[in-house]
Order: structure tokens, then C-alpha cells, then sequence
């Protein structure tokens, strides 16, 4: 009888587990579909990331680039603000100097003029010795003409009438490369052959006119001369015309395209602490890049210098002058780099990053609990700054870009500034955070959300064990 009883109690039991194992082996299937589909689509995300973020790099040298042809090319006041100082640069007025003497000696022979002189003189009917010593004098007044020459055109080259000249000619200058227009200023100029050039025909009439108020009456013999020192050939003078529609054009957005490529990348990331250190090290290297490439550059056109017509130092100063701002960018976009690659890898989740965090917390726990046996206890502020330590961290973020963006120009130590006081603000936010797990007297582990990451497509799912 015992066994007719239990028999039904068995059935019911084992009915109840056949059901439970039907049950679990439903959610295996559910649980596996659905990380199958996860790993996919996390597969896909991280496939996107990684793809924004090389377009992202790809475009930081553009970027550099464009909007330093902006600034340049585009506002008048930061062109001449360029150019005006080559002005003043040694270099430069030397090579002014010897084109404008070079193409007044081109034209007057100072030798001949003075032996036509000395000729006129001798046919009076000179005793000879008086003949010979007029010989003697041959060679010495007609370098002294040259000296005199050379000597008011250094006067008019270094005077503050030149660098006031060239810079209103640059600005003339300038409205004629925006207008596209054929010709161009007084001295700094743009010709209808479509060469970029000084024009020496404007500085010669000036030296000319101080020679003949000195009372130098040869200077009548100095025709007007039309010669220019091209700076920029007809055929470069087209990619200069190109990237300046460029620049108009795609000066303003392509940064802030890079930015979005660099945001979007970290959002679609499985692992934002990862997307960050590959946008650090993209910038660190696509700005080096072009940092590395202006630095070639300049070397390579002090060694063609000569084969240009140009001397090496004047080329040296112009090319340094133009590109200088560029460079001091690419430099800023360098180190910025490699900072948020260092903090990325410092809030990451390898072993070394984890210790660096530990030790940090450490340090500040023991500092909390020393103030706060002497009596200092922040109390609710405190709490609330535990509560809310990411939104302070992202404050205290916008608020050093902000300041990086109102810093113009910007420079590797202005970046410095900002990191050491952003780390010392930051530090000092951790440092007044009342956090509960002191409160036992047990030292805090690496706050979970130094590390939270966007894992999607592995849900944890528990699963009933059979019984």
C-alpha cells in the first residue's frame, strides 16, 4: 500500500523537474540567442569605434591645417600681423638691399659715369701730373657712388617709413588676393603674370629722390626700374588660390568634424577608457606628424635656398614667420594627445592603471581620515561630492576646455597650466569627498566608476538550477 501511495508523489516530483529542465533549457536557448546577438552587435560597435577614430586622426592634419590657412588667408588683420614683421628681420632687409642694388647697378654704371667725368675733365687741357692723380681717383669715386648708393638704400630699408609702407602695402595686398583681382600693392604684390613678389620699383624711386635732396646729381640717371623678388611662382600661386577657397570654405567646420568623429567613436565604443586612449594617441601621432613634417620642410628650403635666388637666411625667416602659428598648434595638439592618452590609460582597467588608482585612494583616505581627527569634516558637502563625483569630474572637464579654447594663442606650457591646475582642482575635489566606506574604518577600493565601461551585448542572466 506504501507503494501505491508513493508512487503518485514520485510522478508529480519528477512531472515538476521534467518541467523545471524544459524550463531552464528554454532560457539557455533565450540567454545564448541573446548574447549571440550582443557579441555581434558589440563586434560591430567596436568595428565603428575604431573606424571613427582613424577618420577622426585622418583629419586632425587637415584641420591643422585648414585653419591655419583661414586665420592667414582670410582675416586681413592676422595676414599683415604675419608678414609685417619680415619687415624688420635682418635677413630680409639684406636681401631687399642687395635686389635693390643689384638692379640699380643693372642700369647705371657707376664706373662709366665716372670715367665719362674724369674724361670730361682731363680734356681741358690738364697738366699731367694733374691727369694722373685724376686716374687715381677713377676707381675710388665710383665705389664711393656705389657706397653712397647702398648706403641710403640700408637708411631707407631699415627706417620705420619701410615698415610702415609694407605694411599697408600687405594689406592692399591681401584685398587683391581675396578679390582675386590682377595686380596689386605698392611694395608686396601680386602680378598679372600671377606671381607673388616685392616689387623694387617703388623703393628705388624713393632712393633715387633722397639722392637728389642730398644734392647728388646722378641720381638723375636712375631710370624707373619694374623689377620684382618673386616669393611665389605663377604655378604655386594656383594650390595657394586652391587652398584658400579651401580654407574659406572648410576652415571652420573640419575641426569641429574631427571632434565629432573623435566624440562619436568613444560613444559607440564597448570599452570607453580604450576609445579614449586610441583619440589621445591618434592625436599625439597625426599632430607630431605634421609638427615633424614643417620641421622637414623648413630644413629642406634653407638647403634649395640657393637655387631659388634666395638667400638661405631670408627664406629661413619668411618660411618660419608663415608657418610659425601652424606649427605651435600642431606642437599643442601633440602634447594635448598624449595627456588624455595618459589618462585614458590611467582610468583603464589593466593591472598598472588599477594600482596607480589604488595607491591615489590610499594616499587620499589617509589624508580624509587625518583631517578628520583633527576636527575637519566636510559633512553633507562632502557627501554630496561623493554622490555626485562624476558630475563634478565632467564640470571640472568642460571647464578646462573652455579655458584651452579662450587662450589664443595657445602654447605647450598654457596646455601644461591648465593640466597641473586641472589635476591639482581635481585631486583636491577627491580629497573633500565624505565616502561611506570609511566610515568603518576600511580603506576604499578604485571607485567602480573610474572604470564603468559600455559592455553591451553580454548581459549576465542566472539560470535555475535543476533540483
Amino acid at each position: 500500500m506504501s507503494l501505491d501511495a508513493v508512487s503518485p508523489q514520485t510522478a508529480d516530483v519528477e512531472a515538476r523537474l521534467a518541467a523545471l529542465e524544459a524550463e531552464n533549457a528554454r532560457l539557455r536557448e533565450r540567454v545564448d540567442g541573446a548574447a549571440e546577438v550582443s557579441a555581434q552587435g558589440g563586434r560591430w560597435r567596436a568595428v565603428l569605434s575604431a573606424l571613427c577614430i582613424v577618420i577622426a586622426a585622418i583629419l586632425v592634419p587637415v584641420s591643422i591645417v585648414g585653419s591655419w590657412a583661414r586665420v592667414q588667408l582670410v582675416d586681413e588683420t592676422q595676414f599683415v600681423d604675419t608678414f609685417a614683421p619680415l619687415a624688420d628681420d635682418p635677413d630680409v632687409q639684406a636681401m631687399i638691399i642687395d635686389s635693390a642694388l643689384t638692379a640699380i647697378e643693372a642700369q647705371v654704371d657707376f664706373q662709366q659715369v665716372t670715367d665719362d667725368l674724369f674724361d670730361g675733365i682731363q680734356s681741358l687741357g690738364l697738366p699731367p701730373r694733374a691727369g694722373a692723380a685724376i686716374d687715381l681717383l677713377r676707381m675710388p669715386a665710383a665705389q664711393g657712388l656705389r657706397n653712397l648708393v647702398g648706403s641710403v638704400t640700408t637708411r631707407l630699408v631699415e627706417s620705420e617709413a619701410f615698415s610702415a609702407a609694407w605694411r599697408t602695402a600687405l594689406r592692399a595686398s591681401h584685398r587683391t588676393l581675396v578679390a582675386t583681382a590682377t595686380g596689386g600693392g605698392d611694395i608686396v604684390s601680386i602680378s598679372r603674370s600671377g606671381e607673388v613678389g616685392i616689387e623694387l620699383g617703388p623703393l628705388i624711386a624713393e632712393v633715387k629722390g633722397q639722392l637728389t635732396d642730398q644734392g647728388i646729381a646722378i641720381a638723375a640717371l636712375i631710370p624707373e626700374i619694374d623689377r620684382t623678388i618673386v616669393l611665389v611662382q605663377s604655378d604655386a600661386l594656383v594650390t595657394v588660390t586652391i587652398v584658400y577657397n579651401t580654407a574659406v570654405l572648410a576652415g571652420w567646420w573640419l575641426p569641429l568634424l574631427a571632434l565629432g568623429f573623435f566624440v562619436a567613436g568613444i560613444l559607440l565604443a564597448r570599452r570607453r577608457s580604450t576609445a579614449v586612449l586610441g583619440t589621445g594617441i591618434g592625436l599625439f601621432v597625426s599632430a607630431g606628424i605634421v609638427s615633424i613634417t614643417l620641421t622637414t620642410a623648413g630644413t629642406v628650403l634653407t638647403a634649395i635656398a640657393p637655387q631659388l635666388g634666395v638667400s638661405p637666411g631670408a627664406l629661413t625667416a619668411m618660411y618660419t614667420q608663415i608657418v610659425d602659428g601652424m606649427a605651435r598648434t600642431a606642437i599643442v595638439v601633440t602634447v594635448f594627445g598624449l595627456i588624455v592618452a595618459v589618462l585614458a590609460w590611467s582610468f583603464g582597467r589593466s593591472h598598472g592603471a588599477r594600482s596607480l588608482r589604488h595607491g591615489i585612494g590610499t594616499v587620499n583616505s589617509g589624508l580624509r581620515r587625518g583631517l578628520a581627527q583633527r576636527g575637519v569634516d566636510t559633512g553633507r558637502f562632502g557627501a554630496w561630492m561623493y554622490a555626485q563625483r562624476v558630475l563634478v569630474r565632467v564640470i571640472l572637464g568642460v571647464l578646462l576646455a573652455l579655458w584651452l579654447l579662450l587662450l589664443q594663442p595657445l602654447g605647450v606650457g598654457d596646455v601644461i597650466l591648465i593640466l597641473i591646475v586641472g589635476l591639482v582642482v581635481w585631486w583636491l575635489c577627491e580629497l573633500v569627498q565624505r565616502r561611506p566606506d570609511e566610515a568603518g574604518g576600511t580603506l576604499p577600493e578604485a571607485d567602480e566608476d573610474d572604470e564603468a565601461e559600455s559592455d553591451a551585448g553580454e548581459p549576465e542572466a542566472s539560470v535555475p538550477a535543476s533540483t
